[in-house]
């Protein structure tokens, strides 16, 4: 069943996806239904953006080259964002420093058994173990992913920091990165603290499609947005039309313009 906004009389100029648990159907695809509903959207001239917490390398994987090719990116929390398709621009918000070998430190102490990723540009990251790096941080990408050491990644300039629990709870780390990390620094938790994304707080998926948008002159009051997490209140509560999945978290259904609602069944089906 669907809730959809009233089009009747106006429709959004540009539309801004994010992709796990919103866009991804249960098995963390892109099925044959929202792909030609992507192409279609871009046959009429609106332009799409792909706003997610993961990093480009991992995305023809997920949605496949050819919508990458018609979408412009919002990557990692919007710390990195590139126009495609109709929009222009670039943007990259770098991650404090000290906040950044402070966080990978206090991982090390609280959560050594974590896989962490410190990210440069959504090709090049660093690691603490690469073991599980084509599974857990590259994919199935037909060259080698860019794995470069720690400090050569904060000399570049990291944009996050990426922490995934391998299913053990990551809060007692994140309430931790909470209380010792500037103010500069977000924590947000994803995947019921499975996952901790560690960025830059002025970054936000918001201001890096508003930032592409400008080439375009398309305000985000003309823009739908879809989400369900944490990371995207903020593009949620921007865009002039938003649309939550029915399994999004209270806070973004509670300021959603409308929910999406789609049975279990066909969510496994797809």
């Amino acid at each position: 069943m669907l809730n959809l906004p009233d089009f009747s009389t106006q429709t959004p100029n540009a539309i801004a996806l994010d992709l796990d648990e919103t866009t991804l159907n249960s098995k963390g695809q892109l099925d044959n239904r929202t792909h030609v509903a992507l192409h279609a959207i871009y046959e009429l001239g609106i332009p799409i953006i792909i706003a997610t917490s993961r990093p480009e390398r991992v995305l023809p994987a997920l949605v496949g080259n050819d919508i990458l090719r018609i979408s412009s990116l919002v990557q990692m929390n919007g710390t990195v964002a590139c126009g495609r398709a109709g929009l222009n621009g670039n943007l990259k918000i770098n991650i404090d420093l000290d906040d950044a070998r402070k966080c990978w430190d206090l991982a090390e102490k609280y959560a050594p058994w974590a896989h962490r990723t410190l990210e440069v540009d959504g090709t090049q990251f660093a690691v603490n173990n690469e073991d599980m790096i084509e599974e857990l941080w590259a994919f199935d990408q037909t060259t080698s992913p860019t794995v470069i050491s720690f400090e050569k990644a904060m000399k570049i300039g990291p944009a996050k920091i990426s922490i995934n629990g391998v299913n053990r709870n990551l809060e007692p780390l994140a309430i931790k990165l909470d209380q010792e990390l500037s103010n500069r620094t977000i924590v947000f938790r994803a995947g019921s603290e499975l996952f901790l994304n560690v960025v830059p707080i002025e970054a936000t998926k918001s201001k890096a499609a508003a930032c592409l948008l400008k080439s375009a002159r398309i305000s985000l009051a003309d823009v739908l947005s879809f989400g369900d997490d944490f990371v995207d209140i903020d593009l949620i509560q921007d865009s002039g039309w938003s649309v939550a999945v029915e399994n999004a978290i209270p806070e973004i259904k509670s300021m959603q313009k409308a929910i999406l609602r789609i049975m279990i069944d066909e969510l496994k089906s797809g």
